[in-house]
C-alpha cells in the first residue's frame, strides 16, 4: 500500500492489494514442525479492542471480527485463533493500576562502589520486594479478579476471553509472567540519583536490544520516545518539506499516562516481533482499535525513535558479534485496524512503512526473512 494513504483513498484494488500481500507473507511464513503446520506469528491484542468486542451487546461486531480473520486466512470460518494479550495489558483490562516504587533521594553507601548491572540488581529486587506485598498483585487475588470479569461477560465472548485472560491466568509462571514486566517498568522509570544517572540511562539504552520478556515493549517505547526528542530537530532541518507531516507523527510520540504507553506496546511488537521469554523472536499480527492512518502514524515514529538509537552506536558495534545477530532477529509484521464494528480493514505492512533517517543512516532496519 501507498505511504501515507488509508485504504478507502487507494479505491477498491488498492485495498484489495493490501490483504493479497498479507496472504502471501501468511504462506510465505508458514513452517512445518513435527509434522504438522505451524504459523509462526503472534497474533496480539490491543487491549482497548478487547474490551470492545467482550461488551454486552456486541456480539454483532465479534461476529464481523471472526469473519475477518477468516478472511484473512487466520481461522476456520466462525473460529478464533491463538489470540494472546500482553501481560501488561492483561493488567489494564482487569482494571489493576501499576503500583509506584518510591524515590531514593540519595545512593546508599552501600551501594556507592557497585558495578552498574550490581546498581541495577540491588534496586530491582527492591523493586520486587515491594511489589510482592501489594495484594492486588497476589496471584489468587488475580485469578479472582478475572473470574469476576468473566461472569459479567457476554456468554457469546467467552471463548476470545479465555484466550486472553483465563488461559493465561491458569499459567504456571503466572505470577513470574505479571510482575517481571512490571518490575522492569517500574526501574525504566525510576529517578536515579545524580551520581549514578548517566550509566544508568547507558544501562537503559542497551536494553533496546535485549529480547527477553521480561522487559515489556511498553517499557522501551519510554526509551525510544527520549531518541525521538533528541533526534527531532535535526529531522525537520533535514526534511523541511515534510515539517508538517513530521509534527503531526511529534504528537504521536508525546504518551503521557500509562494507558498512552500502553497504547504502543503493539506498535513495538509489530515492528520488531514478539519473543516472551523465548530465543526466537516471531513476527506478530497485531489488532487495533485504531485507523489505518494512525497506526501508520505511530509505526513511522516508532521506526525512526529507532533509528535515531541505532544512529548513536557506532557502525563498528553495530557489525559487531555481539549487536548484530540481535538486530538480524527484528522480525516485522502487520497492524491490523479494526472498526468499531469489529470489520477488519486492509493490513498494514510495518516493514513497508519508511522512517526519516539520522544523521547518516547505516543499513536499513532488517527485515523478515535477513540476517
Amino acid at each position: 500500500m501507498a505511504a501515507g494513504r488509508s485504504a478507502r483513498q487507494l479505491g477498491c484494488d488498492g485495498y484489495h492489494a493490501g490483504f493479497v500481500d498479507f496472504d502471501l507473507d501468511i504462506r510465505r511464513n508458514r513452517r512445518w514442525r513435527n509434522g504438522r503446520r505451524e504459523r509462526p506469528f503472534r497474533l496480539l491484542l490491543d487491549g482497548r479492542l478487547f474490551r470492545l468486542l467482550c461488551a454486552q451487546g456486541q456480539t454483532a461486531a465479534l461476529d464481523n471480527f471472526r469473519a475477518g480473520l477468516g478472511r484473512l486466512g487466520l481461522a476456520a470460518e466462525g473460529r478464533l485463533p491463538d489470540l494472546e494479550m500482553t501481560p501488561l495489558a492483561i493488567l489494564d483490562v482487569i482494571g489493576i493500576e501499576p503500583p509506584r516504587f518510591p524515590v531514593l533521594p540519595y545512593l546508599p553507601e552501600s551501594m556507592a562502589t557497585l558495578e552498574t548491572a550490581e546498581i541495577s540488581t540491588v534496586i530491582n529486587r527492591a523493586i520486587q520486594r515491594e511489589f510482592e506485598k501489594v495484594l492486588d498483585l497476589n496471584p489468587a487475588r488475580l485469578r479472582q479478579r478475572v473470574d469476576e470479569l468473566r461472569q459479567a461477560t457476554d456468554p457469546a465472548a467467552h471463548e476470545l476471553f479465555d484466550l486472553c485472560l483465563t488461559r493465561f491466568v491458569v499459567r504456571d509462571k503466572f505470577e513470574e509472567d505479571i510482575l517481571e514486566p512490571l518490575i522492569f517498568d517500574a526501574f525504566f522509570t525510576f529517578r536515579f540519583p545524580e551520581e549514578i544517572r548517566a550509566r544508568m540511562t547507558d544501562f537503559l539504552n542497551s536494553s533496546l536490544l535485549e529480547h527477553g520478556g521480561s522487559i515489556a515493549g511498553l517499557s522501551k517505547v519510554r526509551r525510544l520516545k527520549v531518541f525521538w526528542d533528541r533526534s527531532l530537530e535535526r529531522i525537520l532541518k533535514k526534511h523541511p518539506m515534510a515539517r508538517g507531516e513530521i509534527l503531526a507523527v511529534d504528537q504521536e510520540m508525546r504518551p503521557r499516562t500509562y494507558k498512552d504507553f500502553l497504547g504502543w506496546e503493539v506498535i513495538h511488537y509489530a515492528v520488531l516481533g514478539y519473543g516472551r521469554g523465548r530465543k526466537r523472536l516471531h513476527p506478530v499480527i497485531a489488532f487495533s482499535p485504531e485507523p489505518e492512518e494512525r497506526l501508520r502514524a505511530r509505526c513511522r515514529a516508532h521506526k525512526t525513535a529507532l533509528r535515531a538509537f541505532l544512529d548513536e552506536i557506532s557502525p563498528e558495534e553495530l557489525a559487531g558479534d555481539e549487536l548484530r545477530p540481535r538486530m538480524a532477529a527484528w522480525t516485522p509484521g502487520w497492524l491490523v485496524p479494526c472498526r468499531t464494528d469489529g470489520m477488519l480493514e486492509a493490513p498494514l505492512s510495518t516493514g513497508e512503512v519508511p522512517v526519516w533517517a539520522g544523521l547518516s543512516p547505516p543499513a536499513p532496519l532488517p527485515r523478515a526473512g535477513e540476517g
